[in-house]
């Protein structure tokens, strides 16, 4: 018989939980009791950590709730295994956990290893952090750099781990060529935006902060990572760009110099001098607080267009910011609107002026009263038996069917500016 100081502690407290639930219902009982207060215990951790968390730091307190569940389920597990008599069981299924001696000192470097690669890791990190005070880094790039450390140290020492547990590398090499071939088509969308994110990081084409326009978005770039470019338009738009998208478009960034040229567009009337009101453009803007003095705003003579001649006012802004370039581009508009009607400058908007052709006698304004107003219609004097008829024009217009079955109308349709008066057009 095994004397009873013999016996390890745990097997006695074993035995004894056997002896006192030793009946089914006193089984059943202890079941249900343990289910029971592993509820009321977890039920107390959750809701004491809550208070807690007030007076405390909640990440610690998370821990300790974790700490604390963990031990009570294994305490309850313990008991309901000693409860109904699987203890043996139990054991059988966890023989694979024992430990031999050389196990042990493996576990032990291998644990070793790890912490000592770890602390390189941390040592490299606060490194750059502190050299990062001296160069010109952006936040995103010392990650980066931490990460290329990381890779650089930890794949020795997975190289040293694997070859201290005696695993074939051959398996290894296999099984991960394998599963990169099966990434590779699955994922080569997503692989593609983390080179790519790479290259943004790398190259750094534009920083957090940053107006940039991608494409047609436009805005103001609030977050690099690996995987994509977040935006913030003007609009209050979040926008996330996948960097493989960023690196197939063009990106202007207008951040990146100390000025920006802007450029408005201003038509006046083909009576116009065109000289006179280039310069009072120029002058007008030369006026504006926000444009830059230098280099000095300038008017290049655009095009033609169908109702005026079109003018590209261009001028400065020594600060690149959207909202410098929205409140230069207000008041240029305004002071050259309000220096082209000082000086008599129009602005001409497109109308249409109906001609009568010369053989047809022409057409001209006349009074016509109707049963509610009088209208000033548009009429066409033409030969008749008795002498000149006049007729009204719109009632050649509304017959459109007639208009392209007989090409050769009796009037025709010009874009130009209406005549000072009516004289002018009789």
């Amino acid at each position: 018989m095994v004397p009873a100081n013999s016996i390890p502690w745990y097997w006695r407290i074993i035995r004894r939980i056997q002896v006192t639930f030793d009946t089914p219902t006193a089984q059943y009982a202890a079941t249900i009791g343990a289910v029971v207060t592993f509820v009321a215990v977890s039920l107390t951790v959750y809701y004491g950590g809550r208070r807690l968390k007030a007076r405390r730091d909640p990440d610690a307190v998370e821990a300790m709730q974790s700490i604390a569940i963990a031990v009570t389920a294994i305490l309850v597990s313990a008991f309901l295994v000693a409860v109904w008599r699987t203890s043996s069981e139990v054991i059988e299924a966890l023989g694979f956990l024992s430990v031999t001696p050389e196990s042990g000192v493996k576990a032990l470097v291998t644990v070793i290893v790890v912490a000592v690669g770890y602390a390189v890791t941390r040592l490299t990190k606060r490194s750059i952090k502190y050299g990062s005070g001296r160069v010109t880094i952006t936040p995103h790039q010392r990650e980066l750099a931490h990460h290329l450390v990381q890779i650089v140290v930890l794949v020795p020492v997975l190289a040293f781990i694997i070859a201290l547990w005696g695993i074939p590398v051959s398996n290894i090499f296999l099984g991960a060529g394998v599963l990169g071939i099966v990434l590779g088509f699955a994922a080569r969308k997503t692989l593609s935006g983390i080179l790519s994110g790479f290259v943004i990081l790398f190259a750094r084409p534009f920083e957090v902060g940053d107006w940039i326009r991608v494409g047609e978005r436009e805005g103001i770039v609030t977050d690099i990572t690996v995987y994509n470019t977040q935006i913030r338009t003007f609009n209050e738009e979040h926008v996330l760009v996948p960097n493989d998208t960023v690196t197939e478009n063009e990106i202007i960034n207008y951040s990146k110099t100390d000025r920006l040229r802007i450029e408005t567009d201003v038509g006046v009337d083909y009576e116009t001098d065109i000289g006179t009101a280039a310069a009072v453009a120029a002058e007008a803007m030369e006026r504006v607080e926000a444009v830059a003095p230098q280099p000095s705003p300038d008017v290049i003579r655009l095009e033609f267009a169908d109702s005026a001649v079109i003018l590209r006012l261009r001028y400065w802004i020594t600060t690149p910011t959207v909202q410098e370039k929205w409140r230069a581009q207000n008041a240029v508009i305004e002071s050259v609107k309000q220096a082209f009607e000082d000086e008599g400058i129009k602005i001409p908007f497109p109308q249409r002026e109906l001609t009568g052709r010369a053989e047809t006698g022409g057409f001209h304004i006349t009074n016509t009263p109707t049963d509610n107003d009088d209208s000033r219609k548009a009429v066409r004097r033409r030969p008749g038996a008795g002498g000149d008829i006049s007729e009204p024009v719109e009632d050649d217009l509304a017959d459109s069917d007639d208009e392209e079955k007989h090409p050769a109308a009796d009037f025709e349709e010009s874009v130009t500016d209406p005549p000072a008066d009516e004289e002018a057009r009789r």
